[in-house]
């Protein structure tokens, strides 16, 4: 009588394009053919590949590994060979979890190169493939270190107004002068954006309107690709300037780590490149972005608290606009979707008549009588309960760009999986790495500008803001004044189940002579 034939199927992974380029499927399908020569009694079922893909991922998430435990799980063979157990894990546990669900199913593990048919023996090899890695993610780490140390370029999005020189091992970013618009480089229209930010004293509205009315194409639009693989307008647009000028790669300092996704975080590596613009142009476009942030030049109304309204919501600012002959301040991310987080925020508008006179009238109480005002704002302080201004933003901030490196991943994780293409990838990339830029620059401002104040109001500086007081001030005078008398104002919407926004105002008052932070709501202001 003949022994029935025992079904296998076979199991072989890279995880790189080089070793794609190699051929190793190649190598682990040709090994398993010579070892199954010498088995008898055995047929084939089917060859499970998996080419390109990280053996970090979970056997059933990758493509061939998805259909091979289906298949496993419905019977249609009793044996799994591989050349070596780091095939179907590189991580001590996923391939200790591995053994258990094919033990569980009546599936043994065969390996050509080791044995591994004892668990013991199994475990052993587990442990030594974790290690393997952890040593091979070590030595990459440092040979990344290393070039990152000597300038080289390590990979990524090249910034506008770069190129990519050199053989594998030794690329650098070099300026790229190759014609981009009209007689103007790459590098020319980087120099352009700062030469009318520090030297013109433009904004980058009006820099990103004179690019797209002469025709100069936007990154994307030059290399004919798109976000996440749709096509873009092309158009330029102040954030994208703004995010540019933030570079330090500009004046010649390429950093490496800065956007780690490590828990915590790692090694800045900064190292040399060719500068685009001197160190001091660089300096003044950056002081010239903090200016045109804080103050409107092109605004025709007068807003007293400009600058100083912030959202509870979202973290963002709140700008100033008129309204039935009234002034109102709405939140940046209520207009148009551009806060932290999916869709417009729900800030409410709050009538600037009214809040500008009550924060004018504290003012001028604390100059000419301070005590009785310090008193009262005391009192209304220890009623507050959920309403502290300890840094909404930077909370805010902070979700946001840990939500912006989990997408960094997935991107990655579809890459490594060869669900994406190289272009699709770089796009994505490319975009993830410019909204990180931008939380990031925003971040800077709020650790610098936090309490860049608060040691300035000396008794001479307070003497002096009440001789002023007592003058005819123009609105300028009467807005820099209260811009050093209240740290920030922060709105708090709430909207309940009628669907009424509840609004609460808390002004956060620099006010030297009170023991802690001073702050006032002013639940009266109505609804919107």
């Amino acid at each position: 009588m003949t022994s029935p034939m025992v079904r296998i199927a076979t199991y072989a992974r890279v995880s790189s394009d080089e070793q794609r380029d190699r051929h190793t499927v190649l190598n682990q399908r040709a090994a398993l053919s010579r070892r199954l020569a010498s088995e008898s009694g055995v047929v084939v079922f089917r060859n499970y590949e998996d080419d390109g893909v990280s053996g970090t991922i979970p056997l059933e998430q990758r493509p061939m590994g998805a259909a091979l435990v289906r298949d496993a799980g419905a019977g249609r063979f009793s044996q799994l060979w591989v050349v070596r157990s780091d095939r179907l894990g590189r991580d001590a546990f996923e391939l200790l979890r591995i053994w258990r669900v094919f033990e569980s199913i009546g599936v043994s593990l065969r390996a050509t190169d080791e044995n591994i048919d004892d668990p013991f023996y199994f475990d052993i090899h587990a442990v030594i493939a974790a290690n393997e890695r952890r040593k091979f993610l070590e030595r990459s780490a440092e040979g990344m270190n290393r070039a990152a140390r000597e300038g080289r370029y390590t990979g990524g999005i090249v910034p506008l107004g770069y190129v990519v020189s050199g053989d594998r091992g030794a690329k650098y970013l070099i300026p790229d002068d190759s014609l981009m618009w009209s007689d103007l480089s790459a590098a020319d229209v980087i120099r352009r954006i700062y030469d009318h930010l520090a030297s013109d004293g433009w904004s980058c509205r009006r820099i990103a309107d004179e690019f797209n009315s002469l025709g100069i194409p936007t990154s994307y639009r030059r290399a004919g690709r798109g976000v996440r693989g749709k096509r873009t307008q092309g158009l330029w647009r102040s954030g994208h300037i703004r995010n540019l000028v933030h570079n330090t790669v500009y004046k010649g300092v390429l950093q490496f780590g800065r956007r780690s996704t490590r828990p915590n975080g790692r090694e800045v590596i900064s190292a040399s490149v060719p500068a685009l613009v001197s160190e001091e142009t660089w300096d003044a476009a950056i002081a010239a972005l903090k200016r045109n942030r804080i103050s409107a030049t092109s605004s025709r109304r007068f807003y007293l608290l400009r600058s100083l309204i912030r959202c509870a919501v979202c973290g963002l600012s709140f700008c100033g606009t008129w309204a039935r002959s009234k002034p109102r301040y709405r939140c940046n991310g209520a207009m148009v979707e551009r806060g932290p987080f999916p869709g417009k925020c729900i800030g409410a508008s709050i009538r600037g008549d009214r809040l500008e006179a009550v924060v004018w009238s504290d003012v001028c109480r604390f100059l000419t009588d301070p005590q009785p005002l310090v008193d009262e704002l005391e009192v209304e302080n220890g009623k507050l309960e959920d309403c502290s201004v300890a840094r909404p933003e930077r909370d805010s901030l902070l979700e946001a760009r840990s939500a912006v490196q989990d997408r960094r991943k997935r991107a990655i994780d579809l890459y490594v999986r060869a669900l994406i293409s190289q272009p699709e990838f770089d796009a994505i990339v490319g975009e993830v790495d410019e909204e990180l830029e931008s939380l990031d620059a925003r971040l800077a401002d709020l650790e610098t500008n936090a309490d860049a104040l608060d040691d300035v109001l000396s008794e001479e500086v307070l003497a002096e803001l009440r001789e002023r007081l007592a003058q005819d001030l123009s609105n300028e005078e009467r807005h820099e004044i209260v811009k050093l008398l209240v740290r920030r104002i922060t709105v708090h919407t709430t909207k309940p189940d009628d669907g009424r926004k509840q609004v609460q105002v808390v002004i956060d008052y620099r006010f030297p002579t009170a023991e802690a932070t001073a702050t006032r709501t002013d639940s009266w202001l109505p609804r919107a």
